[in-house]
């Protein structure tokens, strides 16, 4: 049986440039960063960038918009709900994701544009970020549709929602039936961990699921067991990626299995969160099996990161993926 998800985050554009490790020690940042900038510091970036002759790759982002993306063409039930600009970037990023399937709605800020993100890629192919939030800085907790979060069969929300949308994510979660909830950067979960925990501890979420260093920012333990037991005590199952290594899913009744992550020469990481986040929803949900849905979100992964961008996954790539549906 087919799911209905529903899917609260942020509308961005990434902006992807290969460059040197000097490149960012030009620009002191710090390889592996995430960071939020104002416009005109975006715009200085790319100017920079135009000016070093780099050529900068444009593609739509936004991690659980992502997620949708990938859910839709894997032949889920997909929509998505974020907040953009009166603009012709927010509008065209919605229209992409029509097109791959996805349901939206839009939530128009009248005063700011459309976010972008700066994904520097170094030859390690390892990602550092300078994001732009604009309009999606905050999503207003009465511009929630109670009616439509309540049709959902599930709730897929992505963590940088945390950053100034609290009130919409409890809204969000007192409302919702079975939430899974993606954490976000190590900077970000270190500034609201405290407030996002006491919101997991009133509504624990149905998913929880990070990277290992996500993980342990949120958990503040350092051995894997230890970051997995913290998790689950906010959640009935916990999803933990580590990378090159692999992924851990485990639940709350003991159930644990390891999916070992598939060789692969990676063009671009960005996105491989996203992408095993929804191989791993696609199956799980409506399989129950962990096993079986670690195994896709393993699956997708290894294909996004085979190309550049976060949505270079195609349907006729998931061929087998839409038959067994």
């Amino acid at each position: 049986m087919i799911k209905k998800i529903l899917g609260f985050g942020a509308v961005l554009w990434d902006l992807s440039v290969n460059v040197d490790y000097s490149f960012l020690k030009k620009l002191n940042i710090k390889k592996s960063s995430y960071a939020e900038i104002d416009f005109q510091t975006i715009n200085e970036l790319l100017n920079l960038v135009e000016s070093a002759g780099a050529s900068v790759i444009e593609n739509p982002g936004g991690s659980c918009a992502n997620v949708m993306s990938n859910l839709a063409k894997l032949g889920s039930s997909a929509s998505f709900c974020g907040r953009h600009g009166d603009d012709v970037a927010g509008r065209r990023f919605m229209n992409i994701l029509k097109k791959d399937g996805v349901q939206t709605r839009s939530i128009l800020d009248y005063q700011k544009s459309t976010g972008m993100v700066f994904s520097f890629i170094t030859p390690d192919k390892d990602r550092t970020f300078r994001t732009y939030i604009g309009a999606s800085d905050i999503l207003p907790a009465e511009s929630i549709d109670e009616s439509m979060v309540k049709k959902a069969d599930n709730i897929h929300i992505e963590g940088y929602l945390m950053s100034n949308s609290v009130e919409a994510l409890w809204k969000i979660f007192e409302v919702g039936d079975k939430i899974s909830f993606d954490l976000a950067a190590e900077s970000l979960i270190l500034k609201r961990r405290t407030e996002l925990q006491k919101l997991m501890t009133a509504h624990p979420a149905f998913i929880l699921s990070a990277n290992i260093h996500e993980g342990r920012a949120f958990t503040q333990k350092e051995e894997l067991e230890d970051v997995i037991d913290r998790m689950l005590d906010f959640s009935e199952i916990a999803v933990v990626t580590l990378g090159e290594k692999g992924a851990y899913g485990t639940t709350k009744n003991g159930e644990l299995h390891f999916q070992p992550a598939i060789h692969t020469i990676p063009a671009d990481t960005t996105g491989a969160g996203d992408s095993f986040c929804a191989g791993f929803l696609h199956d799980f949900l409506k399989s129950g099996d962990i096993k079986k849905g670690m195994e896709t979100g393993t699956q997708t992964a290894s294909l996004t990161i085979s190309k550049i961008g976060a949505r270079s996954l195609e349907r006729k790539q998931l061929k087998h993926f839409i038959k067994e549906s």
